[in-house]
């Protein structure tokens, strides 16, 4: 099974694009994001923060939280060494009371909320502190990638509807997304399965749009 993961590696991720997955480069970015400095950006699950420091290099305005005390300390380090300021804070994806309403006009997400089993809570919580007409975008693993045999990906070792996490992470289909997100009042704008290069796809990636007051 391939899991992309922003928590480890890390010094040789990007800062001057957001890597949404294995071979997601530049390209992706813009298409999921467009031009980012001036604005509030809120990072679901920071990981190691290259994303948000990233983006604060490139001039948004950035909170970025973690549920990981260790993952917390190694994105403030490297917001330090590159002189840029984020705010971080130690939380859960879909615990963001500290953040007002209709305060943030995007909201990212890498991988991280493949941790989570409840995507419709975190979608209410980004809903809620997106301003209107502002954007979450997100990838997750590719259920292909996680119910794949990793020495021959062409066979699977678990059905895609099988509930149970794979290494922590929960199988999160398209049409789970799609529908997730549409409950919590977005439109989907982009839909990307990425395959970098094999057989199977390894992300998904998606850009949606709040909709209502």
């Amino acid at each position: 099974m391939f899991i992309y993961d922003t928590r480890t590696g890390g010094s040789d991720r990007p800062l001057d694009h957001v890597e949404f997955g294995p071979g997601m480069g530049a390209e992706t970015d813009r298409r999921l994001l467009g031009e980012i400095a001036g604005r509030r950006v809120l990072e679901l699950g920071c990981g190691a923060g290259h994303a948000a420091v990233g983006l604060a290099l490139r001039g948004a305005r950035v909170t970025a939280v973690d549920g990981a005390v260790a993952q917390i300390d190694a994105a403030r380090g490297l917001a330090t060494r590159h002189e840029v300021v984020v705010e971080f804070h130690q939380a859960q994806s879909a615990e963001l009371a500290f953040i007002q309403a209709d305060q943030i006009d995007l909201v990212l997400s890498v991988s991280a909320l493949s941790f989570t089993s409840d995507l419709d809570r975190a979608f209410r919580q980004a809903h809620r502190v997106l301003r209107q007409g502002g954007y979450i975008a997100l990838s997750l693993p590719h259920p292909a990638a996680l119910c794949a045999d990793e020495a021959n990906p062409r066979l699977n070792v678990r059905p895609w509807n099988d509930t149970n996490p794979v290494d922590g992470r929960w199988i999160h289909t398209a049409d789970n997304i799609v529908t997730s997100l549409g409950r919590a009042n977005f439109a989907v704008d982009t839909l990307i399965e990425h395959h970098a290069g094999g057989s199977l796809p390894v992300t998904l990636a998606v850009k949606a749009r709040r909709l209502g007051a």
